[in-house]
């Protein structure tokens, strides 16, 4: 629907660019609640004065059903590593009819968030999901990110750091996944959604990637290493989607995003914007593009060339 960019002094600017820009397009604003009555989304948001290395992160938010029932935990854009958020940063806002994509930018660093309604058919619960570049848990300024997506997740581990695993901040879509030993699995995710399917899972209704969907970027990882093209050197856009793991060893596609795409972008720069026909996409890193080691890491300060697209329609 239409894209927004500008920029913010402070961590409350940035709050209220996302917001106004939602109002414009038709959502709610009030007491900290973004909503849009039809079809239903709801999503709470908290700013704080807070940067650095205490608990509270300086921009959360929950996911809400239609009951007003909030996701078991929090997702936050928050500084990763020892990387301080330094203002005044720019933001993206994108606002479809279904999802809302916010990003900030300063330096070569990004962080997101976006909130959204799966358009999948069969699910038992709203369907309202919210996402961002890390977990309530990762608040240390020690830590660092986790980018082997050629395991089949982003998050793979047979062991642990520590006794919490908080230095895992994998700040892509829906690549959490894998055996992870010890701590609190839902205070790492970066994803919940109100699926409101198989009554014993432990958070019913909502689900979090970490656990429920180690197979949601498996199907993917073959594509994503044939990336940039051999012939022509262009990365192509792939289906971001959450795959749910069910009872007898079978999985269900609860969400596909509509209005933003895979892409390895070692050919492109960040905020470039390419034209695929008569639509368009903004290209950007999942938290710091590193062209020497595209293909990421453990405890490392970037994302290789792992990135995302967003359809970008400006607003004429």
């Amino acid at each position: 629907m239409a894209y927004y960019t500008g920029n913010a002094a402070n961590v409350a600017a940035v709050l209220t660019a996302l917001t106004n820009a939602c109002v414009d397009e038709g959502w709610t604003w009030s007491g900290g609640i973004l909503s849009k009555a039809d079809p239903g989304i709801y999503a709470r948001f908290d700013a704080t004065t807070v940067i650095g290395t205490l608990a509270i992160p300086p921009f959360r938010l929950w996911a809400r059903n239609v009951s007003e029932a909030e996701s078991p935990s929090y997702v936050s854009m928050q500084q990763i590593y020892s990387e301080t958020i330094t203002y005044p940063v720019t933001y993206h806002c994108f606002v479809f009819t279904n999802e809302v994509y916010f990003i900030i930018n300063w330096s070569d660093k990004y962080l997101w968030c976006a909130f959204g309604q799966s358009q999948q058919p069969g699910l038992g619960g709203s369907g309202n999901w919210v996402a961002a570049s890390v977990g309530a848990a990762f608040y240390n300024t020690t830590y660092k990110t986790w980018s082997y997506p050629t395991q089949g997740c982003m998050c793979q581990s047979s062991g642990y750091e520590g006794t919490n695993m908080e230095d895992l901040a994998a700040p892509q879509f829906a690549w959490n996944g894998g055996t992870v030993l010890g701590g609190n699995l839902d205070m790492r995710a970066n994803f919940f959604m109100d699926v409101g399917l198989d009554s014993g899972d432990t958070y019913q209704p909502w689900m979090y990637v970490i656990r429920d969907t180690s197979p949601g970027i498996k199907f993917m990882t073959e594509l994503l290493d044939t990336q940039p093209n051999a012939f022509n050197n262009e990365g192509i856009l792939l289906p971001i989607k959450v795959i749910k793991e069910r009872a007898s060893s079978k999985y269900s596609q609860v969400l596909q995003l509509e209005n933003a795409r895979h892409i390895r972008i070692d050919n492109y720069t960040p905020q470039e914007i390419i034209a695929l026909g008569t639509d368009e996409w903004m290209v950007f890193p999942w938290y710091k593009k590193n062209a020497s080691v595209p293909d990421g890491g453990y405890k490392i300060n970037h994302t290789g060339t792992f990135g995302w697209a967003i359809k970008y329609e400006p607003v004429t």
